[in-house]
């Protein structure tokens, strides 16, 4: 057994990469921040320290969280800063932040000055500006300090010192406390204080006899349960105390194994696969997946691979077809596997590799089953949606199914659900109100003061499956793909050679040379940047389906191209103001009515200043008319009709006519004769909706006849809701009123939303909907005031200046939002 699994990487370690030796000095979003003694400094991401060939944990050091997370006050702050421009200047001769071609005092010259030397240099010049106690040694241990542990090294610890809970309470008491709630750990519950109060009094009476150690007033021990909670955390109420005292729970303390039955939607089923199975392995403390597998119903999912998924680096993703490489998600090694009981192939394997790594194999109990399931469900859920919105045309056999599912569920992951704000990781998130899985595993890093580091290549390679293959010219032939490498030729007139492979990732096969070095060769692809599937080699196949390629919807942030990305939020979902609310409740009302009222049938009129959201409202009664029901009867189609200010009624009724599908006339036709032919179009059609915008225009140029009056005839005629859209008819001597012509109409006025909670429901809508690669979830919400100030209120105004300024950081690569967005963009 390996008693030193987890293998981590801290704050302090000493490490080689690029050739050099290396001081691991902070973690920042899935990078480590690197710093040498000569001042320079690296930030590899986890996956690119751990793959380089020459990566090595020289030494490491204490495994303590870092101070950054501790309250350092804005003195004591700048206080470090302050030392770091002076600390900075001795390591390389300049300050922090000198111009590039700024040159080194003399006496701190690293070129003609040992470090030695310019610790003294430095120590006389704060002795000589008046600083007490800044010798050379003082700068020495700054120094060191700096270069192990950043700037937090710099703070004073004594001014951010936390008090060890219960140090002035007797220890016999602390200590019946501690053990309490390690017992909660095991019974995976939450007990208050006042038990804890009962409990501690009984077990020290039991121990040392009745009333020989007093307990703390009911008062004190609250306070002291609510400091070992707060200060050192309660993720999901679970804290684990070892012999030191209390520590931070870890990701990676307790991993789900979950299989479950995934749907396909009716454009990918078929009699013969109306679903598949997903395996996805959840880290219960961040619900951050670790790896998942998608395999056919009758299979089960080969266990030695899954444990190779979950030790190996995620590596960086490659779009088809593309070179550009995507952020994986974050690497957490299982401490504690607890699986659902599904079926595993080489399961006796699996469970001797978990003995020899140290990994704890737990069967999950009944009463466990329900958080496991509730994370697996809203996975499924949210990822079925997903599937039913894509639409495409690419032919795949079902092989290539199974295969085009895995890399749409991990693309899906990595920018979809590690981002997806869950509720229940509020605690585990330092109670963010829109915590993620990525943000809650930040979170632990930034608390604990290290990450995972991958098992070694060799044992991972080890637990894949393995065939023989003969190398040919093309390279080597692995379940039906065919793999290359220029390296390949060296071994074409060898014997067979092994090839280890994982079954759930065709990107690449491993090939055993002769030199028993592993060689990783790449999947081939062909012309049109996708994987050949069995039909492109000329092999038989039952038959074709089609695969959806590009989403309907929301893409994901790392999942479509640029333009992709820009067409999508030049169209950002319609915002549900308040106003269009009540349009849409007005609507189906007056359809309802005007469907079985032989005369005198209602209108709707929608009133509102320029960009108030009238034709938008429009839009969307037309979207949502167009699969509306009564009682399962469809309420019909719907037309658009927007008036020109040269039209006539003639000109007026004829457009109308067009866009219901009434052919042209051959001669020239009367109003009445229009009138008519229009009537009976749309009672053929059975158009239940005609939206009019710009109906009454403050200056026509028809001076014949206004064309609503045309309209409000027909509107009697047919069992339809006509919907007309103006400005403020206040003052407009052509608006009509409740007595002339179709003047039964039911009026709504556009008006901009007050700040309060509908205006942050419309901005927090926005800011789900965004795509932006470095968009944090709630930062647009931050920004609501600052947006209601400068569109007023106005939805239509929200939304030009949400997309414009999305398009604008597309465009620039910022790829987020900020105030001075909001405040530069023209409204």
């Amino acid at each position: 057994m390996d008693v030193s699994w987890p293998p981590r990487l801290g704050l302090g370690d000493q490490v080689r990469y690029a050739g050099r030796a290396w001081v691991v000095a902070g973690f920042a979003r899935g990078l480590v921040q690197l710093a040498d003694p000569l001042g320079d400094a690296a930030s590899p991401s986890v996956e690119e320290l751990a793959l380089s060939a020459d990566f090595e944990v020289l030494e490491q050091g204490p495994r303590v969280r870092s101070v950054r997370v501790l309250p350092a006050t804005k003195e004591i702050l700048e206080q470090a800063r302050w030392w770091e421009q002076h600390i900075t200047e001795v390591i390389s001769g300049l300050p922090l932040g000198s111009a590039p071609d700024a040159m080194p005092r003399s006496e701190y010259d690293p070129a003609s000055r040992s470090l030695s030397q310019r610790e003294a240099a430095k120590a006389a010049e704060l002795t000589a500006a008046g600083m007490s106690g800044a010798s050379a040694r003082t700068v020495r241990r700054r120094r060191q300090r700096y270069q192990a542990d950043g700037i937090d090294g710099l703070i004073d610890g004594r001014a951010v010192r936390e008090r060890a809970p219960g140090v002035h309470q007797d220890p016999r008491v602390l200590d019946v406390l501690l053990t309490l709630m390690a017992e909660e750990v095991r019974q995976r519950g939450t007990t208050s204080a006042e038990a804890y109060r009962r409990s501690v009094g009984r077990m020290l009476d039991m121990r040392y006899g009745i009333g020989a150690v007093p307990l703390p007033s009911r008062s004190t021990f609250q306070r002291l349960v609510k400091m070992i909670r707060n200060q050192h955390g309660d993720a999901r109420g679970i804290t684990l105390i070892d012999k030191n005292g209390i520590r931070l729970s870890r990701p990676g303390e307790r991993v789900l194994v979950d299989t479950f039955e995934l749907p396909l939607p009716s454009h990918l089923a078929d009699p013969s696969l109306r679903s598949v199975r997903m395996t996805v392995a959840i880290d219960e403390l961040t619900h951050t997946i670790c790896t998942l597998m998608v395999h056919l119903p009758h299979d089960g999912v080969d266990a030695p691979t899954l444990l190779a998924r979950l030790c190996g680096p995620p590596a960086l993703r490659t779009a088809y077809g593309s070179g550009e490489e995507r952020a994986a998600v974050p690497l957490i090694l299982p401490e504690t596997l607890v699986l659902d009981g599904s079926r595993m192939r080489r399961g006796r394997e699996f469970l001797n590799e978990c003995r020899a790594l140290g990994i704890r194999i737990e069967k999950r109990r009944p009463v466990e089953k329900a958080g496991g399931e509730r994370i697996a469900s809203r996975l499924v859920t949210l990822f079925s949606a997903e599937l039913t919105a894509l639409t495409g045309d690419t032919s795949h056999d079902d092989v290539a199914l199974i295969s085009w599912l895995q890399d749409r569920a991990e693309r899906w992951v990595e920018s979809v659900w590690q981002h997806q704000p869950q509720w229940k990781l509020q605690a585990t998130g330092g109670r963010r109100r829109h915590a993620t899985p990525s943000s809650a595993y930040e979170a632990c890093v930034a608390r604990l003061g290290w990450v995972h580091l991958p098992l070694g290549r060799q044992a991972r390679l080890r637990l894949l499956p393995s065939v023989t293959r003969q190398v040919t010219e093309g390279g080597v032939f692995v379940k039906g793909h065919r793999y290359f490498h220029v390296e390949l030729a060296s071994l074409r007139s060898t014997r067979p050679v092994e090839v280890r492979f994982d079954p759930y990732d065709l990107r690449q096969v491993w090939v055993r040379t002769r030199a028993d070095v592993w060689l990783q060769a790449p999947l081939v692809i062909d012309t049109l940047g996708q994987p050949p599937s069995r039909q492109a080699r000329g092999a038989t196949s039952a038959r074709r389906r089609s695969l959806p390629d590009a989403p309907a919807r929301k893409p994901s942030a790392e999942l479509d191209s640029v333009q992709q990305r820009l067409s999508y939020h030049a169209q950002l979902p319609i915002l549900r103001t308040p106003f269009l609310q009540e349009a849409l409740r007005l609507s189906a009302r007056l359809a309802l009515l005007n469907r079985t009222t032989a005369g005198g049938r209602q209108g709707l009129l929608i009133t509102g200043p320029p960009r108030s959201g009238k034709t938008t409202a429009l839009q969307e009664l037309g979207r949502h008319f167009a699969h509306a029901t009564i009682a399962g009867v469809p309420l019909g189609q719907a037309a658009y009709l927007r008036i020109h200010p040269a039209d006539s009624d003639r000109t007026a009724l004829l457009r109308l006519g067009k866009r219901i599908g009434l052919p042209p006339h051959p001669g020239r036709m009367s109003t009445v004769a229009a009138s008519e032919a229009v009537q009976e179009a749309l009672m053929s059609s059975k158009t239940g909706l005609v939206l009019v915008d710009d109906a009454f225009p403050e200056t026509p140029t028809s001076s014949i006849s206004n064309p609503v009056e045309a309209l409000s005839f027909l509107a009697d005629q047919v069992p339809a809701l006509f919907v007309y859209a103006s400005s403020d008819t206040a003052g407009n001597p052509l608006a009509p009123t409740h007595e002339a012509g179709q003047g039964r109409l039911a009026r709504v006025q556009a008006t901009p939303v007050p700040y309060g909670p509908d205006w942050q429901c419309l901005v927090e809508s926005l800011d789900e909907a965004l795509c932006l690669r470095r968009h944090q979830p709630g930062s647009l919400l931050r920004l609501a005031p600052a947006l209601h100030h400068r569109t007023g209120g106005w939805a239509g105004a929200l939304a030009h200046l949400v997309r414009s300024a999305c398009i604008d950081a597309i465009l620039s690569g910022r790829e987020e939002i900020t105030e001075q967005d909001v405040r530069s963009i023209a409204v």
